[in-house]
């Protein structure tokens, strides 16, 4: 009864279509959540068109075995890490910079950096930011590699080509929008939502699926998600005009306001088994029944 989060692909295939074409194989009967399916559609081993109908494919016929999400920024996150020969560890590193045209060595680093192929990010005081250019590489530089860079290499047409994937019932194939960058700026999900809201490719109560309903039910969370009695008023308001949010509640409570973010903490998610973690650490927390999850509820 875990849930396991995959960023595809083994030391044979690497983070690519091939490496979730690996899926079915190392999976059998069990059970995952299949991270960001776009990353594997970058048009590294095939067109980003195919490795789209590849990865549709994969993931359809694999049916409620995994849960799955896309995400729309063009930046990726990922290690900067050089070893002591001054090669680049990182095999999605290595392959955002051969994609590019770079050696994955820190020369070639030093020279995307200077060509504003990729950035490091910096901690400020208030926020994490992108830095790139020479100022970049000598932060970089600074940081021993030790250090989070980005890419600007997702495609956005294979995101959105994912994003509307349907089966023959309507549902969606690939469960959700979402990111994995929460201390990285390129959290993009209601903006980008949003334009293909305007664009006709989704409808407003798709758009809702894909951002809130479908991730509260990937985790259980039968609390989230919607508007309706039990729910805990977690409410986000979009301006219409600009398809950004302006404001927004966390249980009632006001947590942005204006486009100003107002909230101090957030709620740690566990199972029964990291409960004494949890309370150990002081945060806020609440337990996760793996039975409501979308991976084991038809199990």
């Amino acid at each position: 009864m875990a849930y396991v989060a995959y960023h595809v692909g083994t030391k044979e295939t690497g983070s690519n279509v091939k490496g979730l074409q690996e899926i079915p194989d190392l999976l059998g009967t069990g059970r995952v959540h299949v991270c960001h399916v776009n990353s594997y559609c970058r048009g590294l081993v095939y067109s980003p068109e195919k490795e789209c109908q590849l990865s549709i494919e994969v993931l359809a016929n694999l049916g409620p075995q995994v849960v799955s999400e896309v995400y729309h920024a063009a930046a990726n996150g990922t290690s900067g890490a050089c070893d002591r020969k001054g090669q680049v560890v990182s095999n999605v590193t290595r392959n955002c910079l051969v994609a590019g045209g770079y050696d994955p060595t820190i020369n070639g680093m030093q020279s995307a950096f200077i060509d504003m192929y990729v950035s490091v990010l910096v901690a400020e005081p208030d926020e994490i930011i992108h830095v790139t250019g020479s100022r970049g590489f000598l932060k970089y530089k600074k940081l021993n590699t030790l250090c989070g860079v980005s890419f600007p290499v997702n495609v956005l047409t294979s995101s959105e080509a994912l994003t509307g994937a349907k089966f023959d019932d309507g549902e969606f194939i690939v469960d959700a929008i979402s990111t994995d960058g929460g201390v990285h700026p390129r959290n993009v999900a209601i903006e980008s939502a949003m334009r293909l809201v305007n664009s006709g490719k989704l409808t407003p109560i798709e758009m809702v699926k894909k951002l809130c309903w479908n991730p509260s039910l990937m985790l259980g969370l039968e609390n989230k998600g919607h508007l309706s009695k039990g729910a805990d008023a977690d409410i986000t308001v979009i301006d219409p005009d600009t398809g950004i949010a302006s404001m927004a509640f966390v249980m009632g409570k006001m947590i942005m306001k204006d486009g100003d973010v107002m909230g101090t903490s957030g709620r740690l998610l566990t199972t029964l088994a990291g409960e004494a973690a949890a309370y150990n650490s002081g945060l806020e927390y609440e337990i996760i029944n793996m039975r409501t999850t979308r991976l084991y509820e038809k199990f």
